[in-house]
């Protein structure tokens, strides 16, 4: 339930608004309490008992529940997703040699994190990134970049069965997952500090948008690193007819992952148009060739075809990403039109 209260201005042009009773009382709060004040950017003010917001996000300590570097690997992760700026981890007994290593190299492959202290008993992790430098909308305009580019040449190393291509294309999606990793961090802490949006510059919407758009292209870029792993199994290069008609399809998917990304970062609505256009037109291309492919045309070899269908399918699923940005996008159009936020 909303209530409202009227703004009064008392001596020295202070301005002052009450709060109501049942609420103070409930929260622990009593006359003369000194109340803490955060000011956003989006017009809103908290009031707070405590200096908490982005304060609560300081550390954590997280008990490592399972055995071996897996299991390290795993809470690294998802504590370091969750937004905390320290975290030390504390195993049942003590870290084996195997399970600190796994520490060591899972802090390596996250951007911007070391490990301050390590003991056989308690390994501590700092994040020592500035938020305020981070760059949310250039970070998805690289991701787009990258995944376009990783998507085409994905498909030019499977078409041309060039198993040596893969492991450049596995490390730049390593690259790019982890930026995508950097979003999720920063949209998990907005979840719980509005200075997080503060020093990002953007809105929680916003934002929302910038991390569900960068969960798309990861499966993007994951399904290119799929697509480039599966060229290792072709037994020699596809036909060219068949060779040319996978890259048109492969056109019209990086056409309508492109569109999709650029409608959301430049709020360009006749591109979210595009990018179902070529969603479509990438989808019928792949039908076919898949009826094609169970006709038994096209290629000879039982493992060039279930090469190319596995490829297909992972065609598809990337189609499928450029839709669902495209339809974020839209979404998005129409809360801007209609809220203001």
């Amino acid at each position: 339930m909303v209530e409202t209260r009227k703004l009064q201005e008392v001596g020295g042009g202070t301005f002052t608004v009450s709060i109501p009773k049942e609420w103070a009382t409930n929260h622990g709060l009593e006359v003369g309490m000194e109340l803490r004040l955060y000011p956003h950017h989006d017009g809103s003010i908290l009031v707070r008992s405590s200096d908490a917001d982005v304060g609560q996000l300081d550390e954590a300590t997280v008990g490592v529940n399972g055995d071996g570097p897996e299991a390290v690997r795993r809470t690294v992760r998802m504590a370091h997703a969750v937004g905390f700026e320290t975290i030390t981890l504390r195993p049942t007994g003590s870290f084996t040699d195997a399970e600190r290593d796994a520490a060591r190299s899972t802090v390596r492959d996250l951007v911007g994190t070391n490990i301050l202290t390590e003991s056989e008993t308690e390994i501590t992790i700092r994040h020592l990134l500035d938020t305020s430098q981070v760059s949310v909308c250039q970070s998805i305009a690289q991701l787009q970049f990258v995944a376009v580019s990783l998507l085409r040449d994905a498909i030019e190393a499977f078409v041309d069965a060039d198993d040596d291509a893969y492991t450049r294309i596995r490390d730049r999606g390593d690259e790019a997952r982890r930026s995508a990793e950097m979003i999720t961090r920063h949209f998990s802490r907005s979840l719980v500090s509005h200075a997080e949006l503060d020093c990002l510059d953007v809105s929680r919407p916003e934002l929302f948008v910038y991390y569900a758009t960068a969960r798309r292209l990861e499966t993007v870029v994951d399904r290119a690193v799929r697509i480039a792993h599966t060229a290792g199994k072709l037994p020699e290069p596809v036909p060219e007819p068949v060779a040319a008609d996978v890259r048109s399809a492969t056109d019209c998917v990086a056409h309508a992952v492109d569109d999709a990304v650029s409608a959301v970062l430049d709020d360009e609505t006749t591109r979210v148009r595009h990018a179902r256009d070529h969603s479509d037109d990438a989808i019928g291309q792949i039908d076919a060739l898949d009826r094609e492919l169970f006709r038994g045309a096209g290629v000879e070899s039982v493992p060039a075809a279930v090469a190319l269908s596995s490829t297909l399918a992972h065609l598809r699923r990337t189609a499928n990403c450029g839709r669902t940005v495209a339809d974020t996008a839209a979404r998005d159009a129409i809360r801007a039109e209609n809220l203001d936020i």
